[in-house]
């Protein structure tokens, strides 16, 4: 096919991303993919321009994804699909979300106060309920109030944009002008500086009388419900985020881990439903990414249907829920930990009660790789609408039906579980503060906890000190950087030269980065209540260095009861007592100290 002819049959789209004022959206990072088996192809990337418009080219009747930069994180998030129908097509999405700049006034005699465009938290508030008060979302205000969760506490002040930025909320929409048949009806909005897709229409549990509406989109892209009158009718299965939400540590190479990925998202997602697994056979539920032996909950009031051994070497629990809003559904919580099971067939449930800890994955006496060469624990969570009965007979797994090899009321869980996760962690109450100690749920790690970590991890460096170089730890295993271990083997055995192997030191900043974020993740696993930042990283530098505290029952038993001196004291019980000492001494006076 020669040149002239290519061009022909191209398809010239101009694509322009506004809010719902009609304003563009300026220097916003866009990819133009290809969809299914194509998606790894990259039509366009590039930024909005001042008009907030793109100009590419695609050929003719072929069909691409719109991704933007999240303003969170680095992620890309699919927000519309296209389709190149015509010779010329310009399309315009519009965002439910506005860039609110807010300009802050400093109050110079009250040391710098933030005076301008404030919130006190108020008794029963939640992120959501505020966001919607002042025509914003949670990932505005959790963005510019730098919380690293949903959690908020009562009377505390919180920035919001000035009340002369509320306007009335509008249901985002999509325009199109085309000379032809352009952008799918449905084709989901952006949102400024921000990208989720709305959600679809999913197969659900019946739901009587249930009060929601679709006017507005929150910030995970679903429709918001009602704000919650009273206890929750589901909640979330997990006490923790798991660790491939949006932005979690599955959730950031390529979107390919993420839980909640609507159905018709483009490219493979292996956790989400209707994933493809192999000869005809899809995924029954929605896995959900979590450190092994995590705690499971219930999600709502049932009985224990059936309790047996599921896939490797894990088991599994089946509940006939029902909820307190009069709702009807089977759920089974698969891939538990065996040993770890508090109820049998017959029991009743609470809603919150523990049912059983996160299993380990073995394949033929070998750790089962789920992420690259990792093995990752995780709660595998299928749900039946019960149109076929609510006891678990015949079994829910049935291998002679073709597809999911499921019983035939199976559902997409992800309503269940979007609902469950609202109310456990958007819609979360305010959290009293202890004393000035800040909730855990609301505590990173800061640039001094992580230059006190670096600290005492050490680093090679090359002559020209920008390039980290590999090295055998003291137990001989292959490390590169701060600390990262590349795998349980010499440097030798992986093909790589001892003190001469290198990456750049901007790589090398970035898997520390990403390793604190992992051992965030596992210090709020143990540890529950209110810490003071120093206290924070001082617990974050034991964990990085013993990559855990199952070695430290004693801490954190004496911590969660709030016994903090005691808990201290545990430090210098630990091995490695030069660095113990330090982080005892930041944990009781936050004196950052890495001198050794």
């Amino acid at each position: 096919m020669d040149n002239k002819t290519e061009i022909h049959r191209a398809s010239s789209i101009r694509l322009r991303l506004q809010d719902r004022y009609g304003n563009p959206i300026r220097g916003l990072e866009v990819d133009i993919r290809g969809i299914d088996e194509d998606f790894a192809r990259i039509y366009h990337s590039a930024k909005t321009d001042a008009e907030g418009f793109l100009h590419f080219a695609v050929a003719k009747g072929h069909e691409v994804a719109v991704q933007v930069k999240r303003w969170t994180d680095d992620c890309m998030k699919t927000v519309a699909r296209l389709k190149a129908s015509a010779d010329t097509l310009e399309v315009r999405l519009t965002s439910p979300k506005t860039l609110h700049k807010i300009s802050t006034n400093l109050d110079v005699k009250h040391g710098g106060e933030y005076r301008r465009g404030t919130h006190v938290v108020k008794k029963g508030e939640t992120l959501t309920s505020i966001a919607k008060k002042y025509h914003t979302s949670v990932d505005y205000l959790k963005h510019v109030n730098r919380l690293s969760s949903d959690l908020i506490i009562e009377n505390g002040i919180l920035k919001v944009p000035p009340s002369a930025r509320k306007t009335g909320g509008k249901s985002p929409t999509v325009s199109r002008q085309t000379s032809g048949a352009g952008a799918r009806p449905n084709s989901a909005p952006t949102k400024t500086r921000a990208s989720t897709t709305p959600a679809q229409t999913t197969s659900a549990p019946a739901t009587p009388d249930r009060a929601t509406s679709v006017q507005e989109h929150n910030d995970r892209g679903g429709p918001t419900h009602s704000l919650r009158q009273g206890a929750p009718a589901i909640i979330f299965p997990l006490r923790l985020r798991p660790l491939n939400d949006n932005g979690g540590i599955y959730g950031k190479t390529g979107a390919d881990y993420v839980w909640d990925k609507q159905l018709n998202d483009p490219g493979q997602t292996a956790p989400r439903f209707g994933a493809d697994r192999g000869g005809g056979r899809r995924h029954a539920g929605r896995d959900l990414y979590v450190d092994k032996h995590t705690e499971i909950v219930a999600i709502a009031p049932g009985i224990v249907t059936r309790c047996a051994p599921f896939y490797c070497q894990t088991d599994q629990i089946t509940i006939h829920h029902m909820t307190s809003d009069g709702r009807q559904f089977v759920v089974r919580y698969g891939e538990v930990d065996p040993s770890s099971i508090k109820v049998t067939r017959g029991d009743q449930v609470q809603q919150g009660q523990i049912i059983a800890k996160s299993g380990v994955l073995i394949n033929n006496g070998r750790l089962l790789s789920i992420v690259g060469s990792k093995n990752v624990s995780m709660l595998h969570f299928e749900a039946y609408s019960g149109a076929l009965g609510y006891e678990n007979t015949p079994s829910l797994t049935d291998t002679n039906a073709s597809g999911f090899q499921r019983r035939r009321d199976l559902i997409d869980p992800l309503a269940i579980l979007t609902e469950g996760y609202r109310a456990t962690f958007l819609d979360a109450q305010p959290t009293p503060a202890l004393g000035d100690r800040i909730p855990i749920d609301r505590i990173v790690t800061s640039s001094r906890g992580k230059e006190f970590i670096r600290g005492w991890e050490g680093v090679h460096f090359d002559q020209s000190r920008e390039k980290v170089l590999y090295y055998n730890d003291s137990k001989g295993y292959c490390t590169v950087g701060w600390g990262h271990l590349i795998a349980k083997k010499s440097c030798e055995e992986l093909g790589f030269v001892p003190r001469v192997s290198s990456i750049s030191k901007k790589d090398g900043l970035d898997l520390f980065d990403s390793d604190v974020m992992e051992h965030e993740h596992r210090l709020k696993s143990k540890i529950s209540v209110a810490l003071f930042q120093y206290e924070f990283d001082a617990l974050m530098s034991l964990v990085f260095n013993l990559g855990g505290l199952e070695k430290t029952p004693q801490l954190c038993r004496k911590l969660n009861n709030q016994d903090y001196k005691g808990a201290v004291a545990e430090f210098l019980d630990i091995e490695n007592r030069s660095r113990r000492q330090s982080e005892h001494d930041l944990f009781t006076s936050g004196t950052y100290n890495w001198q050794h």
